[in-house]
Order: C-alpha cells, then structure tokens, then sequence
C-alpha cells in the first residue's frame, strides 16, 4: 500500500528523541499539542517521536558506569531524521 498525502506550504517537522524517560516524552508531546495555536486537527504541527527507552542510561555514563549514550543518541536521531517527509512512509 501506498500511502500519498500533498502538504502545502512545506512545513518544518518536530522530532523528539524520546523514552528517556517516557512519562517525559509524553507529557512533553502534550504541552506541544496544547501550546499550539490550532483551531482544528490539520493546524497542529507535525511531530515525530521516537520513544527509545533502551538508550543506555545517561547520568551512569556520567558517572563513568555505563556505556557511553552519545553514539546510540546520534544514531536514533539520524534515523528519525530520514522519516522528516512524507514520502518516506509507504509500503508499511
């Protein structure tokens, strides 16, 4: 299945790198989805989340026990990056 969907005028798109704490990353979707100015769906902004609770954890790599989170971080974070378009969701 293909799916085509047009958006005009081009609009930026929100990525949040997430599951860091996944309570955070959805209350931090909600406040989005509540401050903006939308008076009806198709106003609201387009928002990508990954939530990736298996990062490893961040203040133990501060501590210097644990593996170091930096790698993995920018990894998922390019990956999302590639789902910025529409284009890229088709034949799922």
């Amino acid at each position: 299945m293909t799916v085509t969907v047009t958006i005009t005028p081009r609009r930026k798109v929100v990525g949040i790198l997430g599951g860091m704490g996944p309570e955070a990353t959805g209350d931090l979707f909600l406040k989005i989805v509540r401050a903006t100015p939308a008076t009806r769906d198709q106003d609201h902004l387009r928002i990508i989340v990954d939530n990736f609770p298996q990062i490893p954890d961040r203040t133990a790599a501060i501590l210097g026990k644990a593996q170091d989170p930096g790698p993995i971080l920018e990894a998922a974070a390019r990956s999302m990056s590639k789902g910025g378009t529409v284009e890229a969701f088709h034949d799922r």
